[in-house]
């Protein structure tokens, strides 16, 4: 055990206070510097050096200042202060023996009494002070704030907002249709919003014909890769299917808009759209229509680059890629880039490589494979779009 100056003076002042009583010095010596003191170990040290002179130490400074800041902004201040007991009673007293002035408030006062002697001054209580303080939350001043109000100057009324372009383009996007599952009956209520939409007599009108137009690809329930599924009634499919777009096509040559059909191929029934769209190409000679069999496309409304792809073969993140370096004078012209992609029935917007990517959902009936695994959550529904020549302008639900 080495006796530095600090602990001897620390022991000279406990005697001081209490006298010979050396287990209490002993207790109170482990305390102050964490390391085990005995009653013989204190007796010893005062018996053979009371008599050396010590240099007094001022208390505070011993004891020292401990701040902690705390997440919540408030302040933790632990020190030895010089306080009566009425003035611990006095909470702006408190704040400013700690060195804080009335923009702070106190949340927790904690305290404890302190005893030191000297020669000079004799035995002096002090208190050991730990306060926990925030800074204080100005209230509102409500009759400011009324007054305020009274005097704010009128409301300006500015003049409605017209567009300067109306929007002159509608892109028909109905996917997974899988007409066969779903019949002209259930559909009507979607043709009769598009129809009344048509009344805006547009410039253009773009129908995406294909994107599983049809649930079968034969008349055995396959698919176009031969897979089995839930066999339908392709001949009222297709009389359905008929019904319905031409009822699209005849009101839009009425209103005297040009016409194009994209074939977009799906997974389901390629090859049945495919033979569809030529039907319309043979019952419609006036209307443009691309009825090639590439996996992506591209048509541009003024400067808005228009992309298709059904979504079966590639992941959509990595669709903009492909646009980009199959299409380069489109993408290059282009002010806005949109990919319209189906295939999984559930809408999803992916905002990446400076396009769009637009899953598009459907409002097809469940199907008794999706009714099996459980996919009858999303929303049922058609996504249809409105654009001006360099900007999509509206997106309608039917």
């Amino acid at each position: 055990m080495r006796w530095t100056k600090e602990k001897h003076n620390f022991l000279i002042n406990l005697v001081q206070l209490h006298g010979r009583k050396w287990k209490k010095i002993a207790e109170e010596m482990t305390k102050q510097f964490d390391e085990v003191y005995t009653d013989e170990q204190c007796r010893s040290r005062w018996r053979n050096h009371r008599h050396e002179i010590k240099q007094e130490v001022d208390p505070k400074e011993q004891y020292g200042v401990k701040m902690k800041r705390n997440e919540d902004g408030s302040i933790e201040d632990d020190r030895l202060i010089a306080i009566s007991k009425e003035q611990l009673k006095d909470d702006n007293y408190i704040l400013q023996a700690h060195g804080y002035d009335d923009s702070w408030e106190i949340v927790s006062h904690q305290f404890s009494m302190w005893m030191h002697h000297n020669k000079q001054d004799g035995t002096k209580t002090l208190y050991a002070s730990k306060i926990r303080v925030k800074p204080k939350i100005e209230e509102t001043n409500w009759a400011e704030l009324i007054e305020s109000v009274k005097q704010a100057p009128k409301a300006i009324i500015k003049p409605k907002y017209i567009p300067n372009e109306e929007s002159i383009h509608l892109l028909l996007s109905l996917f997974d249709m899988h007409w066969g599952i779903t019949d002209y009956e259930y559909y009507k209520p979607v043709l009769a919003e598009i129809l009344y939409l048509l009344k805006n007599n547009y410039k253009e009108i773009i129908l995406i014909v294909g994107q599983d137009l049809f649930h079968n690809d034969d008349f055995r329930g396959r698919t176009s890769s031969g897979r089995e599924i839930q066999k339908v009634d392709m001949v009222k499919a297709w009389n359905d299917a008929t019904l319905f777009f031409e009822a699209i096509i005849h009101e839009s040559l009425e209103r005297q808009a040009k016409v194009k059909v994209i074939y977009s191929k799906g997974n389901h029934s390629e090859t049945f759209e495919w033979c569809f769209v030529q039907r319309l190409k043979a019952r419609y000679p006036q209307i443009e229509l691309d009825d090639s069999l590439k996996e992506r496309k591209v048509h541009m409304l003024g400067t808005n680059f228009i992309g298709t792809n059904h979504g079966d073969k590639k992941n959509e993140k990595n669709l903009p890629e492909n646009f980009a370096t199959e299409f380069p004078i489109e993408w290059s012209k282009a002010t806005t880039r949109t990919v319209f992609t189906g295939h999984r029935h559930s809408e999803r917007v992916i905002d990446v490589g400076g396009v769009i990517v637009r899953r598009l959902p459907t409002k097809n009936k469940v199907d008794d494979w999706h009714d099996d695994m459980g996919y009858t959550t999303a929303h049922q529904r058609f996504q249809i779009h409105e654009f001006n020549d360099h900007k999509q302008t509206k997106s309608y639900y039917i």
